[in-house]
């Protein structure tokens, strides 16, 4: 491929892992089931462990971050096949910043807050702004869950929800199946639902899922799970599905032996003079029809 073809799809790489992050997380819970108390002890053989001590073990397994930096590839895998190598900053709760370069410049980026997403094509000198805040603040949607998706951990929407610990045990229903553990919030909003599976075979997450209606889904599928000494567990790739229609499908491989974490790193984005602006809407479109 071209390098100036590859640069015209980079964007639409960073697009569906956001697009896709967005997507699996627009949904929101209220209500809490009651739990039998986890038992003091838990077995190390995962085929004996109760469905709570595998969610105990999940929580336990999570260390709280402040920021981080790293390495990051990004492949578009469905309806292409598209690549490139980025580097990540996030800030828990405040911002995701992602910077594609090529030849030392760079050429494409994305940023994120608690209000909006930006992303930027350099080389076409368009970029894409879309408000996040009304949205998110409806549908109980942090950053933090955001996050939470691209990295691999499971959580809770609403405003007593966060990332898997447990005192959270209460609002979620367990589900032993052949695939792995199902962890499914008790309450799920009308016409849509979002839930979470374990592998069979360990106490790592799986797969994060939400479904709207009979027509659209979003799934990320998580691999080689990483323990870091500094935050604990993590997925060191991640892949997004957003079912619209078409496919669309994006892996990141976070490169965790290169990350840098607490070092209080900040970045902003500020709105690119002279370039034009893309409507998220067409943007969708177009990637469906790549």
């Amino acid at each position: 491929m071209k390098i100036s073809k590859l640069r015209s799809h980079i964007i639409a790489v960073i697009a569906t892992a956001l697009l896709a992050a967005g997507a699996l997380s627009s949904c929101s819970s209220t209500r809490k089931a009651s739990k039998d108390r986890l038992p003091a002890e838990t077995p190390a053989d995962i085929s004996l462990q109760t469905p709570q001590q595998r969610y105990n073990a999940v929580c336990g397994s999570y260390r709280a971050w402040e920021d981080v930096q790293m390495p990051v590839r990004l492949s578009l895998t469905s309806p292409k096949s598209l690549s490139a190598n980025a580097r990540a900053a996030m800030k828990r709760g405040e911002w995701i910043s992602i910077s594609v370069r090529m030849l030392g410049f760079e050429v494409a980026s994305a940023f994120v807050d608690r209000d909006s997403v930006h992303i930027v094509d350099r080389y076409h000198k368009a970029y894409l702004s879309e408000s996040l805040g009304r949205f998110l603040s409806q549908a109980g949607v942090t950053l933090e869950a955001i996050q939470d998706i691209l990295l691999g951990r499971g959580f809770l929407l609403g405003g007593a929800g966060g990332t898997f610990t447990p005192q959270l045990a209460t609002a979620f229903d367990f589900t032993p199946s052949p695939d792995g553990l199902m962890i499914i919030p008790a309450a799920q909003p009308q016409g849509m639902e979002y839930g979470f599976l374990l592998a069979p075979d360990s106490n790592n997450l799986a797969i994060t899922t939400v479904s709207v209606g009979d027509n659209h889904a979003a799934v990320a599928r998580y691999n080689d799970p990483v323990e870091t000494s500094q935050a604990g567990n993590f997925a060191a790739s991640t892949t997004l599905s957003l079912m619209k229609g078409k496919n669309i499908s994006a892996t990141l491989d976070w490169n965790f032996s290169q990350a840098k974490w607490n070092t209080g790193v900040q970045r902003s984005w500020k709105q690119p003079q002279g370039y034009r602006r893309l409507e998220a809407a067409s943007l969708i479109n177009k990637l469906t029809k790549l």
